[in-house]
């Protein structure tokens, strides 16, 4: 496998900003992926991510950047965890 990622279905609001949250899954030996978030946020300002506690001892996760929006989260093999995105529409 490799890695795979969902996007909560509500999105919280906050003023003109929007938080997006979701999840992600590395099970093969890539190391991470892309997040598109393109039908959520017309531009990214912030975003973050955390290893579930099985994964956390052992392997750190990233955001490595934005491409307004777009987050290329960086991870190690068989990691799991949560990741956010803060932007406007």
């Amino acid at each position: 496998m490799a890695f795979t990622t969902t996007i909560d279905a509500r999105p919280h609001a906050l003023g003109d900003l929007l938080l997006v949250t979701g999840t992600f899954t590395n099970d093969g030996g890539s190391g991470g992926g892309d997040i598109v978030l393109a039908d959520q946020l017309g531009q990214i300002f912030a975003a973050g991510s955390n290893a579930n506690a099985a994964s956390a001892p052992v392997h750190t996760t990233e955001i490595d950047g934005t491409v307004t929006t777009t987050l290329t989260l960086v991870t190690g093999a068989n990691v799991s965890g949560t990741w956010w995105a803060l932007g406007k529409r």
